[in-house]
């Protein structure tokens, strides 16, 4: 009996815990230490660049796309929080493999009999479940594509950011340009406004002509400070969005030339490249969020699956031995949780209609993109016919710009009647401005599209 017991107490101890736990604060002025010490200049970063075959000079002298969405990868605090998540849903995978719980019990009491007391008591024992229909492999599969949903998230929130950056990127340069036409034509307008007030003082023009060109020099202004002020709060966003902060970030200028380029170039390249139907196939096999979807039906009919299964019922087993006055005796206990038809087909019926309803978004989802990749095309045609139409305009101005100039240097026209008709080219140029950047945004909208990098290469594994 002793060893039984000791026995017993041995099985009882192993499956004790024995992992201590280990406390972990979060220190609010430490994380603000830790978020303005990282910078490009770090070490592990600059290896990281290397890992991903960066064949530029190191350190980074200046931003482009390629080193922005790098640097997106390794800073930003969203995918490192996403890659987390991946570590601890992996592991119900193995937890989805362990058997069901057993247990053990000991029993020591006092009894009495009708012809004497019993003193001593004893009995121990254990107990076990047996699953049937392979539930452990079905709650497996069911983990195994929760994993893989995770996976898909995780793919996802990436090009999410990385989309996000490329369109605050495209804002900011196009913003920078107008800056610059901007202060052009503000530079214009007071040379303007200088000649019309010494006409003024010499009376051959009048006070109101002065107030009136006064008035339109205070709204180029107000339109310049409106920008970039703006643009300053656009270049925080960027900075966090990549994971750094705006006193970091600022140690290197964005090189809005090189940026510019690229957009260019590649915008070109893809409109040349693409028909209806490359769209389409590209929409359809790259699409993110459609397999996502697909990872979704795959766990609601894994979960369907094992709605059904559960109908076999499974068998707890418990052998015990009792030691009672002098008596030995040993037990078999079965129990089974039986369950009614009706609750079986609730829950069978309620999982069918759920992946039902996954197929449904797939479906729709799937429609979705067909659709946008056929109104993408048509947004493109519009978005480069304008562009082309606004050159023509811009190139008709500047042969204009050059017979003013021709006059002006004839003496036909004097430098006040020549400004005045350059500063009403700054319209045209705003509009070739604003038409060239709608074909680059039309590529970020097929970026969205087709699930595929247009202004990059790929940079994640």
């Amino acid at each position: 009996m002793i060893k039984l017991i000791t026995l017993l107490l041995g099985f009882f101890l192993a499956s004790c815990s024995t992992i201590p736990f280990e406390e972990s604060k979060v220190e609010v002025l430490q994380l603000n230490q830790a978020i303005e010490s990282k910078d490009i200049y770090n070490k592990d970063f600059i290896d990281f660049l290397e890992i991903k075959g960066y064949e530029k000079s190191l350190p980074i002298t200046s931003w482009g796309i390629q080193e922005l969405l790098i640097a997106q990868y390794y800073f930003n605090y969203d995918i490192k929080t996403y890659k987390h998540s991946i570590n601890w849903i992996k592991d119900n995978e193995k937890i989805a493999l362990l058997k069901p719980l057993n247990s053990i019990g000991l029993e020591i009491g006092r009894g009495v009999s009708n012809e004497e007391l019993s003193k001593n008591i004893f009995g121990g024992g254990f107990s076990f479940t047996f699953e049937r229909a392979n539930k452990r492999l079905i709650r497996y599969e069911v983990a195994f594509n929760e994993t893989q949903y995770a996976l898909l998230k995780y793919e996802n929130k990436i090009w999410e950011l990385r989309t996000s950056l490329i369109e605050k990127i495209v804002n900011f340069v196009e913003r920078q340009d107008l800056i610059a036409i901007t202060r052009e034509e503000l530079k214009l307008k007071h040379s303007i406004l200088r000649m019309i007030k010494k006409r003024v003082n010499l009376g051959v023009l009048s006070q109101l002509e002065f107030d009136r060109t006064a008035i339109e020099l205070k709204k180029i202004n107000q339109s310049l400070l409106v920008l970039q002020f703006h643009q300053d709060n656009l270049k925080k966003e960027i900075a966090t969005n990549i994971g750094l902060s705006i006193e970091k970030f600022n140690l290197i200028p964005i090189n809005t030339r090189s940026v510019k380029e690229l957009f260019e170039q590649s915008s070109l390249k893809f409109l040349d490249k693409n028909t209806i139907n490359d769209i389409q196939l590209k929409a359809t096999t790259n699409s993110k969020k459609l397999r996502i979807l697909l990872a979704e039906y795959a766990i609601s009919e894994s979960k369907l699956k094992y709605e059904i299964v559960k109908q076999n019922p499974d068998f707890t087993f418990s052998p015990a031995y009792t030691y009672d006055f002098g008596n030995y005796i040993w037990s078999l206990g079965i129990d089974a949780i039986i369950s009614s038809k009706e609750r079986n087909e609730i829950f069978i019926n309620k999982a069918k209609k759920i992946r039902s309803a996954q197929g449904s978004k797939v479906i729709a989802y799937q429609l979705e993109i067909l659709n946008e990749a056929k109104a993408l095309l048509d947004g493109f045609n519009y978005s480069t016919e304008l562009n082309k139409e606004n050159k023509k305009i811009r190139n008709t101005k500047d042969k204009l710009r050059k017979q003013l100039l021709n006059r002006f240097d004839s003496g036909i026209l004097d430098r006040l009647e020549l400004e005045l008709e350059l500063i009403n080219f700054y319209e045209i140029e705003k509009d070739y401005h604003k038409s060239f950047y709608n074909v680059i945004k039309k590529c970020l909208d097929a970026e969205s599209v087709i699930q595929e990098p247009i202004f990059t290469k790929r940079l994640y594994k």
